[in-house]
């Protein structure tokens, strides 16, 4: 196997790469792509459980230091990169749906276990051996709506039995059960944590990376479960501009909340009932983070001209989920400051690859540069930063999820909107576009 992935990958070298970004370059050199992608398959062949018989089958773990609990999104990721790793040359077609559908048995099963699943959305965290609920774990909306989109995703590229049995997961899910009100308002809830009150999180009420619920929910092969409009209407998008560039943004402003469902389905040629087309929205997004950046690197050493992206990640103090770049509708704090100026997750920028190819492109090259940062088996390090305390940091750890957006927006831009597109062959997945009044339009 690692000869025939040597042999590929090196083929490669010599095809040239299509954009389906604003700018790109159509003659960029793969080689800097397809490292990182062997890097992130690598990640997830280590990362998950491949024990035949287990009734973990297919579940990746959250991040690789931690190979007892998986993450329902990392699942999903790796779901949706199993079409990129076939046509990458790193296992058969036949591997992979086998794989595929042997995981989508697992789900299957998890979402009947009504300890770690309600209304065929499940815990955040599992357990990697048994598939349970690990410790706490949030029933999250979210991260249901991420396994939901891979499975989709999966099942357009292999059909057959994987179709159905992720058409199976779908329908399953009803987010009719998550709903909240919050001044006089009903949102999709981001999930429960008690599984006896069934009471409701906080409500998805601010443009995010949860557009894939509206589109999976609306959608549902199940049409008992599908959601109005009303829950997409009804959420804040609030435009904003930063160095004269402006988009709707999320509230933490973490590149991250303008990818996620990206990857999995193709904005581009579809604007909302108002005339808001995401894609471009993302694309504006991108500029901004990287002038943003820019405006930081006289001041921190690991900003720099091909150093940029803000987003969700590691940092010296832990984990953070409040990186990100302004305009946004969260404040920050003290704290966070300190987390925001020096620490760079490398997957914030090179996601953003189908959006600003260039830029990205070259953001991929300079992580690799760093020796420290760039681990010769599993690509690119979650994050780093450059003068922390006067010091240089770099996360000894890898997360899935980042891996995972890493790899579908990676080949979205090699094999331009692949990924994307695979999705949108799905009838069930126009019908959740058309159900909450997107309008196809002819943007490329």
């Amino acid at each position: 196997m690692k000869k025939h992935v040597l042999f590929i990958s090196l083929l490669t070298l010599a095809l040239s790469l299509t954009s389906c970004g604003t700018g790109g370059n159509k003659t960029l050199d793969p080689k800097p792509i397809d490292e990182e992608l062997l890097g992130c398959y690598n990640y997830f062949m280590d990362a998950t459980n491949f024990s035949d018989g287990s009734k973990g089958y297919g579940l990746s773990c959250d991040r690789l230091s931690n190979r007892t609990t998986s993450s329902i999104a990392a699942t999903g990721f790796l779901l949706a990169s199993y079409p990129v790793f076939v046509e990458q040359g790193y296992m058969s077609k036949d591997d992979a749906k086998n794989r595929a559908s042997k995981t989508l048995d697992t789900i299957l099963t998890i979402q009947a276990d009504e300890e770690t699943s309600y209304a065929g959305c499940i815990s955040h965290f599992v357990n990697r051996s048994n598939g349970k609920r690990s410790g706490n774990s949030e029933v999250s909306t979210i991260d249901t709506a991420i396994l939901v989109s891979g499975a989709i995703t999966a099942g357009e590229y292999f059909l057959d039995e994987v179709k159905n049995k992720a058409e199976t997961v779908w329908g399953n899910v009803n987010y009719n059960r998550f709903i909240t009100t919050v001044n006089g308002k009903e949102y999709i809830s981001m999930g429960i944590n008690n599984f006896e009150t069934k009471a409701q999180l906080s409500p998805w009420d601010y443009y995010a990376e949860q557009l894939m619920i509206y589109i999976i929910g609306a959608g549902n092969p199940n049409k008992e479960n599908r959601i109005s409009s009303k829950f997409y209407k009804n959420i804040t998008k609030n435009k904003g501009s930063y160095d004269g560039i402006s988009h709707v943004y999320s509230w933490f402003g973490s590149l991250f909340t303008y990818q996620f469902s990206h990857a999995f389905f193709n904005f581009k040629k579809y604007n909302d009932y108002k005339g808001i087309n995401y894609f471009d929205n993302s694309v504006n997004a991108s500029l901004t983070a990287y002038s943003y950046s820019q405006s930081l690197a006289k001041t921190y050493k690991s900003f720099s001209k091909d150093s940029w992206g803000l987003t969700a990640c590691d940092t010296p103090l832990g984990y953070s989920g409040e990186l990100g770049t302004p305009p946004r509708g969260f404040a920050g704090n003290s704290t966070d400051y300190i987390r925001i100026q020096g620490t760079i997750a490398p997957t914030a920028a090179i996601s953003s690859m189908p959006f600003t190819p260039e830029k990205s492109y070259n953001a991929l090259k300079y992580f690799q540069s760093l020796e420290t940062l760039n681990d010769p088996k599993y690509g690119l390090r979650d994050s780093f930063n450059l003068d922390f305390n006067g010091s240089e940091w770099y996360d000894p750890d890898y997360i899935g999820i980042d891996k995972g957006i890493e790899v579908l927006q990676l080949y979205n831009y090699k094999n331009t909107d692949f990924i994307s597109n695979l999705a949108m062959n799905n009838s069930y997945v126009i019908e959740g576009f058309v159900n909450n009044e997107f309008v196809e339009v002819n943007n490329g």
